[in-house]
């Protein structure tokens, strides 16, 4: 384990280069944090103290790297030292098959055995869900065998008690730095907790490493995948390193980011290897619930015994979304449903996009839409009856019944309208919901999808804009009088409905 130190002389001679108070206020708080960090140190075992001690080295990167932005402190060799050593420590003490257990792995958590856990406070409207405990995964590779489990599995899992305080650090740690995650993200389309997750990962978010892998950021990977980033030269910088690593795996071309699919993604970044052994991967689900025990110890070598000591990414993300500041709610992961395999869109044809085959001739809404629609230019009646991606695996979706034709009239007209103002074609990826199919997927209790007054919709060409865009242009029509209803803002697709009265959420 590395150790440092560092005396008055050194402060005294960084506060004689400073030329003003920011500057001098940097170094001040930089010092008091080394302060701390040598008190942790000064206990004898720092992996006891794993979470404190990250927590002040972090700190402490922090302020150094602003102090580095300075012509008076850019070379300093004091900074540079400082660096270079808190990024080393920080590695020793994040490396998992270093740092010992915290905990008997062989004594369940206090409240393992507990049957209801009140859920996330972006779910306000779902019910208790019974804590799961070790479930055996799904043997598949296949996203859509493994899209239900997801959710089941985020929403059965509970945060063990014995680990909430580390989870709590590093949820806030991942918080504090969502701006520079958005800064990488933004440009690539990917969302920042999707990198924030990888970081954690990958090296415990220290900004002095590669995101592939956790090399050096001195040089290019050494170890796999080796020779990154590809262009430019070394030293590189984190944004530098994360932009190479995120094309790498050709995230930037995703537009489906709903949290099955994050937490697919997820997945296979770290490999399959679980899932033939039964085992929830740790990458995922180490404290919680849902992971017990087993793990590769090394490449290709597989202790059954093992407890993984990391955080896993889907825990983590539990936690920001139980804080209220990811809204990954049912709702969300549900509604967006083309379940396209994992790469770029598909082209489509050309409008009308005849989106449900199984609709047979003669169907008594095609009645209905000569008698009340036949004005609509850019939908197809079939349309209209899209049973949604996820009917694939649920196979309980069904035609809406007669009774609720005429509710489909505003919605169909506010469509045709934001159509022709976005003047681009629109796709439906969820409209009517049975009962039984909303509960499949998780929807809320009287989702505006069961009344037949609701769509889902994206704009699958590109260049043609934003959700925000999209959603931009329904709320004018909405205050144009066109229609009265809710629009809420997802990651890739836009709601609307004609409930009657306005309503905005966004969920991004």
């Amino acid at each position: 384990m590395s150790s440092f130190k560092y005396d008055d002389d050194h402060w005294i001679a960084l506060l004689g280069k400073a030329t003003t108070h920011e500057e001098i206020d940097e170094i001040d708080a930089l010092w008091s944090a080394a302060i701390e960090a040598q008190k942790t140190a000064a206990l004898g075992d720092l992996r006891k103290n794993t979470t404190k001690m990250l927590a002040a080295i972090e700190t402490m990167i922090g302020h150094i790297e602003h102090l580095a932005q300075s012509l008076n402190f850019r070379n300093d060799p004091v900074i540079a030292d400082m660096k270079e050593e808190m990024g080393n420590i920080h590695a020793e003490l994040s490396d998992p098959d270093v740092v010992p257990p915290a905990i008997d792995p062989t004594v369940p958590d206090p409240g393992d055995e507990s049957t209801t856990f009140e859920g996330a406070t972006t779910q306000p409207t779902s019910p208790p869900t019974k804590v799961l405990t070790a479930p055996k995964p799904v043997n598949s590779t296949n996203y859509a065998d493994l899209a239900d489990e997801y959710v089941k599995f985020f929403r059965g899992a509970q945060i063990r008690p014995s680990r909430q305080s580390e989870v709590n650090t590093l949820a806030d740690t991942a918080w504090k730095n969502r701006a520079r995650y958005q800064g990488i993200g933004s440009p690539l389309g990917i969302p920042w907790w999707f990198i924030a997750g990888i970081h954690q990962m990958e090296s415990t978010y220290n900004f002095e490493r590669h995101l592939h892998n956790g090399d050096r950021l001195t040089a290019r990977t050494t170890r796999h995948p080796p020779g990154h980033p590809v262009t430019g030269a070394p030293p590189f910088t984190f944004e530098e390193s994360a932009t190479d690593a995120l094309k790498m795996k050709g995230f930037h071309t995703e537009t489906d980011w709903s949290l099955p699919r994050a937490l697919y993604r997820f997945e296979r970044y770290n490999g399959w290897g679980y899932r033939p052994r039964r085992v929830a991967s740790p990458y995922l689900w180490g404290y919680s619930s849902i992971y017990k025990s087993g793990k590769y110890i090394r490449d290709h070598v597989f202790d059954a015994n093992a407890v993984t000591r990391q955080c896993g990414v889907a825990v983590l993300l539990r936690e920001l979304a139980n804080r209220g500041v990811l809204t990954l709610t049912s709702a969300q992961f549900a509604d967006l449903e083309p379940d396209a395999p994992d790469g770029p869109t598909p082209a489509t044809p050309a409008e009308p996009t005849n989106r449900d085959t199984d609709a047979p001739p003669s169907h008594p809404f095609e009645a209905f839409w000569q008698a009340n629609l036949s004005h609509i230019q850019h939908f197809s009646w079939k349309e209209l009856l899209y049973k949604g991606g996820s009917n694939a695996v649920h196979k309980n979706n069904t035609d809406p019944p007669a009774r609720l034709y005429p509710n489909v009239v505003p919605l169909v007209n506010a469509l045709e309208a934001i159509r022709n103002a976005l003047g681009a074609r629109i796709n439906l990826t969820s409209v009517y919901r049975s009962p039984a199919y909303n509960k499949s997927v998780g929807g809320v209790a009287d989702s505006r999808h069961m009344h037949f007054n609701a769509a889902d919709f994206q704009l699958p060409d590109a260049g043609n804009g934003t959700t925000q865009d999209w959603a931009n242009a329904a709320k004018q029509l909405r205050s144009d009088g066109v229609f009265t209803g809710g629009i809420g803002i997802y990651n890739t697709f836009v709601h609307i409905d004609t409930r009657g009265t306005p309503a905005n959420w966004d969920n991004r």
